[in-house]
């Protein structure tokens, strides 16, 4: 009998189950593909997760169909018009559930190859990135294919998963997790206003996406934050700096009086992970490198740009991704709510000269 069981992560309070019994809700055929993965693999699940398989199979048939799909014992199963993309059961007297995923080799094929071209994108931005949605990428079955285990056809799973490059699938995270400008600007004006509770949800905000960002620097091939806490714990990262996070992240401030400087701890916080980030992107071979960053951020500026304070604000906050000794995010706040520049190093004006403006873009990768 097919089994899996060896290949998943001890999960305290675990109900037992009956492999026979997860394994009739998947409806596999002689050459498809299993796939396992999920939580419950990667070791940040819990008793209430769900057995993640894909079924890869070599082209659609019956199971592909909504009329024809054998549903007898799935209490739901989610589709895309005619064509079924995963179905969805629970096991009796118990919290663990089976979600399985159906897809064709060509799918998965034709979605490493938009990734590609959705990685090479981004290698060439500097901004954080909202090209994603646009990529027919779907970035959880990449995530899975970096580290799924095959339970049958393990070769045709092995070539499958030549074009898998988790590397590129950490910086894609990263480009799309990574705080934003736009969002330090709206927890100003939130700051400017006195309304400290926004400007504290706003940061929190701020705050997960900077460390998810360090958690993909790391590897972390993984958007989802809802496990984000779990997967810092294992990265080599500063006990107290991930305790801190956890804090912070968990349990917030316990009154509404302490918000404004719950703020600007938060803002320390964010500080670090960005000290995190430029300590291991040079080490990651996938990435932009520090310099390289650098050159990307420079070749957006240009000789018609009119300087202000909002301009050197700006670029102050997105090179910290790459650029040691620029002011803490503290001291950009204060200026920022002066309507003045917070004084840096960074020589917009001399990256400027010379250059016209660069052409637009209409942010998709495919």
């Amino acid at each position: 009998m097919l089994s899996f069981r060896t290949h998943l992560a001890a999960v305290t309070g675990m109900d037992d189950f009956d492999e026979e019994t997860v394994l009739e809700a998947i409806h596999l055929a002689d050459d498809d593909i299993l796939m396992l993965s999920g939580s419950l693999v990667d070791g940040s699940g819990t008793p209430s997760s769900d057995f993640d398989f894909c079924v890869i199979a070599r082209s659609k048939d019956d199971r592909f169909h909504r009329d024809t799909f054998p549903r007898s014992r799935h209490m739901r199963y989610y589709t895309s018009g005619d064509r079924v993309k995963a179905s969805f059961d629970y096991l009796p007297h118990s919290l663990l559930g089976v979600d399985v995923e159906y897809r064709t080799r060509d799918e998965v094929t034709d979605m490493l190859a938009a990734h590609a071209r959705l990685y090479a994108h981004q290698r060439s931005r500097a901004r954080k990135s909202s090209a994603f949605a646009h990529s027919a990428v779907d970035f959880r079955v990449l995530s899975r294919l970096s580290y799924g285990v095959p339970l049958t056809n393990a070769a045709a799973f092995e070539e499958l998963a030549r074009g898998v490059r988790p590397g590129e699938i950490a910086y894609t995270a990263f480009r799309t997790a990574v705080g934003s400008y736009p969002d330090f600007r709206d927890l100003v004006g939130m700051w400017a206003q006195g309304d400290h509770e926004s400007a504290l949800i706003a940061a929190r905000k701020l705050g997960v996406d900077t460390f998810r960002g360090l958690s993909h620097a790391h590897g972390n091939t993984n958007r989802n934050p809802k496990y984000l806490a779990r997967f810092l714990d294992r990265l080599p990262l500063d006990r107290e700096l991930v305790s801190h996070f956890r804090r912070l992240h968990a349990y917030g401030v316990g009154d509404g009086a302490d918000a404004g400087e719950a703020v600007l701890e938060w803002l320390d916080l964010i500080d670090l992970a960005f000290d995190g980030i430029r300590a291991v992107r040079d080490k990651a071979d996938a990435f932009v490198g520090r310099r390289d960053f650098l050159d990307l951020l420079r070749n957006e500026l240009h000789d018609g740009m009119r300087w202000n304070a909002e301009i050197s604000n700006e670029y102050c906050f997105r090179a910290r991704e790459a650029e040691d000794g620029l002011p803490p995010l503290r001291e950009l706040l204060t200026a920022m709510t002066a309507r003045s520049a917070a004084p840096h190093h960074l020589p917009l004006r001399e990256w400027a000269r010379g250059r016209a403006a660069p052409v637009g873009e209409n942010d998709k990768s495919a």
